[in-house]
């Protein structure tokens, strides 16, 4: 008895600790998300994630033999440390750091079931209804695995040149699996001085749970912007929400 009474509470606390560490998309329905659970969503996520990028370049007399990027305007690197502020600060004062600057932009999954369901929740409102069919539009199927760059600076996205220019620099790299191309990129005004800039991938070389992680590549100008996505995060309900 002592031992059935003591598994049954293992069991128990097992179940509870799994539910209390669940993520709100994993445990509530997209129709009672708060605004901060939206916001979350569409800001840090497994499906959106913030990317700095340092646009501009050292000259390479300030590091003697050795140079980063370039003092052209439109060179730069994109930098995922937290370190970045420390090597090239822009507040340095010094003339090798005019012309460096730190922009931050998202890499979204935007054809992921649980983003497309923040969109929704946040264009009626924590409290309203969200009519059928906009339900029901989220339901269908998504002909692409589409990632967008949201806040991309105009001047840098211009560097990407033609969208068959762009296209041949982009791609999603599965684990173990050849790139997909993009099939299609789509530019749109997100505010004066910015825009957001999409790219659909053809869904015939299917991504599997078993590639462990998608790596997202792209380049503009002399700026390469990469993010990686981690499966096992990405899953709903038992399956991928790509």
């Amino acid at each position: 008895m002592r031992c059935t009474l003591a598994g049954t509470v293992g069991t128990w606390l097992l179940a509870w600790a799994a539910l209390a560490a669940a993520d709100f998309w994993q445990e509530k329905d997209f129709t009672v998300w708060s605004a901060q659970q939206v916001e979350k969503m569409l800001t840090e996520s497994p499906w959106a994630k913030k990317v700095t990028i340092v646009v501009g370049g050292l000259r390479e007399e300030a590091l003697g033999s050795f140079q980063w990027g370039t003092s052209d305007p439109g060179g730069g690197v994109v930098c995922l440390s937290a370190d970045c502020g420390a090597l090239w600060s822009p507040d340095s004062g010094s003339a090798e750091f005019q012309r460096v600057r730190r922009v931050t932009v998202m890499v979204a999954w935007i054809s992921g079931l649980p983003f497309r369901q923040a969109l929704v929740r946040g264009q009626t409102g924590p409290d309203a209804l969200i009519p059928l069919d906009q339900q029901r539009q989220l339901t269908e199927d998504q002909p692409f695995y589409t990632l967008a760059v949201i806040g991309l600076p105009l001047r840098l996205a211009a560097q990407g040149g033609t969208i068959d220019e762009l296209k041949t620099k982009t791609a999603l790299k599965p684990n173990r699996k050849d790139r997909i191309a993009p099939a299609d990129i789509r530019a749109f005004g997100d505010g004066d001085q910015s825009v957001r800039v999409e790219f659909l991938f053809p869904k015939a070389n299917a991504i599997a749970l078993g590639d462990k992680e998608v790596e997202f590549i792209t380049k503009l100008g002399n700026v390469e912007l990469t993010k990686k996505f981690k499966l096992a995060d990405m899953m709903v309900g038992g399956r991928l929400a790509l």
